[in-house]
Formats: C-alpha cells, structure tokens, sequence
C-alpha cells in the first residue's frame, strides 16, 4: 500500500491546525477535528488553546488508524505542546509515533535563533521568528518556510490563492476562502480553507499516493472525549 510515506508527511504538516470554537472558557479554547480518509473516518485531532499572559499555549494530540479489509496498515499517534509569542513560536515538544517510526522533537528559541533538538540529531536556525504548519494563525500563510512539529526539520513552502469555494460541513453550506500549501521537497500538497466571513479554519484536503484523498473537517461529537483525555493526562507532553 503506497500511502504510508506521504500520509505520515501530511498528518506531520497537519498538526497544528484550528478552526471554530467548539468550547470557549475565559483565554481558552477547545477544539476538535474528524480526519477522514476518502470520506471514511480514520482518526481525531483535537487540541486546546489558551492564553497565559502574552505567551499562547496550544496543546496537540492526534490519532489515526487506516486499515484495509480490517488488517491494520497505518498507525500514528502525536502530543505536542508549542509556546507562542507576538506571532513567532518559541516552544515546541513533541512526540510521535508514525507507524512504528518514533519521533520527539524539543525547539526553542533564545537570542541568537532557534535550536531544534530530535532524537536523529541537532541543528541551529539564525533568525529572530519562524512559524509550524500553524493553520489557526493566518500570518502562516505568508511564510516561505515552516517548522515541521513532527520531525523538526524546517521546510520549504509556496502558497498560492485558489480563490473562494462552497464547501458543504456537516449540515451547514459554508463560503470559504481556499489557499494550496506546496512542499515540493517533501512531496506535499495541501489544500486548507477559512470560512469567508469568520475567518475561522474549516477544512483541510490532502492528496496521498494512488489518488486518495485525506480530509479534516470539524467534529462537533469529538470534543468532550477529546479534551476530557487531554485534562486527565494533565496536556500533551
């Protein structure tokens, strides 16, 4: 099965996306996604955002599970916890389990730039702000280069504007303004969506190998399990 490498590389990139509120408490909110693969359900992504002072906080976790004539093929699991500030992360801890692959990554930033520690190496970046695959912060999508949460590499990116689109959510018809994130490098293609009014992160399409198709899209009936697991386990370490 051919969809293995560039899922794991798409679900990488996926990972720090939000959209509309599901729960919003004072500075804080608790959001929840279905990941779907050609329209069947294989996963949740959910995460909780808040605000400490100037600093924000946003708290990852996902899991995915493909399988075919019920023989599991793909596994992946992800927490990650990154720290922001004026628009630049400072903080990123992750850790994942990509079909048996384990990735942790530890980034921060100090005066001279970043320095991004994983399990396969270290390296160093000279420059004051950089952005992950950050979907619910629009100013990602000016950015030539990103973070990857999974792996820690930093990745180069093309954005380009598709326009505006009706998606259909659920039971409601939405308005959305479309945008193609491209990682040549990384074979990578992605198709992210904001509902034209709000502004707000609705969808998220993902072409794998053999033309299958990955999708995210809002999950109203995820969030209390979700962010539940996430209070019990005190975040994603």
């Amino acid at each position: 099965m051919k969809i293995t490498k560039r899922m794991q590389i798409a679900a990488a990139l996926a990972l720090t996306m939000t959209g509309p509120a599901v729960a919003v408490e004072a500075g804080q909110q608790r959001l929840a996604f279905e990941v779907l693969l050609d329209d069947k359900p294989i996963g949740s992504h959910s995460f909780i955002i808040r605000d400490e002072g100037p600093s924000r906080i946003v708290e990852t976790r996902a899991s995915f599970d493909v399988n075919v004539l019920f023989v599991p093929v793909f596994k992946y699991r992800h927490t990650n916890t990154e720290t922001w500030r004026n628009g630049c992360v400072e903080q990123i801890s992750s850790t994942t389990d990509s079909n048996g692959k384990d990735y942790r990554v530890a980034v921060a930033k100090n005066a001279s730039g970043y320095e991004i520690r994983t399990n396969r190496g270290e390296s160093s970046l000279g420059t004051e702000c950089m952005m992950s695959f950050a979907y619910w912060d629009r100013r990602f999508l000016e950015q030539d280069r990103l973070i990857n949460t999974q792996t820690g590499e930093v990745i180069p990116v093309q954005v380009k504007p598709l326009g505006k689109i009706s998606l259909q959510l659920a039971d409601r018809e939405v308005v959305a303004e479309g945008y193609r994130v491209l990682a040549e490098a990384e074979d990578v293609d992605i198709r992210v969506y904001y509902d034209d009014t709000t502004g707000h992160w609705v969808s998220l399409e993902s072409v794998l190998e053999g033309g299958r198709k990955m999708r995210y899209v809002p999950a109203m009936g995820l969030l209390a399990s979700s962010a539940d697991d996430l209070d019990r386990t005190g975040g994603a370490q």
